[in-house]
């Protein structure tokens, strides 16, 4: 009998399990380093995105050739700028419930609650970056020869250089 319950709770568990790891990888874009940058291939778009994590909103990049030339973003949108993210405060709860049969295979039920804040809210999350996002419309060679590109990223003062990424082929 204990070996049949264990099957079922297996069974059950299996679809929970497989939600979690689906709601896992969905779990957003990947966000740069604090002062750094990443960049990923858009295959949707024949682009790279770039996003870029800085003291200040990125102000500048774009994809250098290998002769030199200059493809540069064609717009900017900041993700989240500095931020303090905080916890709610715990809280104490009273409750007062009642629980009644009304026949033979209904019932009826009735409660309320109260909670009360205890203490203050704290500190989760403390960030200075800025996060900024960015699309480079790749050019026409960039899917032969991407290993001789790179990218030249600019946050304020700070200056970055990184790998271009690889085409999803």
């Amino acid at each position: 009998m204990a070996r049949a319950a264990l099957h079922t709770a297996m069974r059950c568990a299996l679809p929970l399990l497989a939600l979690v790891a689906v709601l896992s990888a969905c779990a957003g874009p990947r966000l740069p380093s604090p002062n750094s940058a990443i960049a990923e291939y858009d295959a949707s778009h024949h682009a790279v995105h770039v996003l870029v994590s800085g003291l200040q909103p990125a102000s500048d990049i774009a994809l250098v050739g290998p002769d030199g030339s200059r493809y540069p973003a064609v717009g900017f949108s900041v993700l989240s700028g500095p931020h303090v993210l905080y916890n709610p405060p715990p809280s104490i709860g009273l409750g007062i419930g009642g629980f009644g049969f009304t026949g033979c295979c209904s019932s009826i039920g009735s409660g309320i609650g109260f909670g009360v804040p205890v203490g203050g809210p704290t500190v989760a999350e403390v960030s200075d970056q800025f996060v900024t996002s960015a699309l480079i419309n790749t050019p026409p060679d960039y899917q032969q020869n991407w290993t001789q590109y790179r990218l030249d990223v600019a946050a304020g003062n700070q200056r970055m250089a990184v790998a271009a990424p690889a085409p999803a082929g």
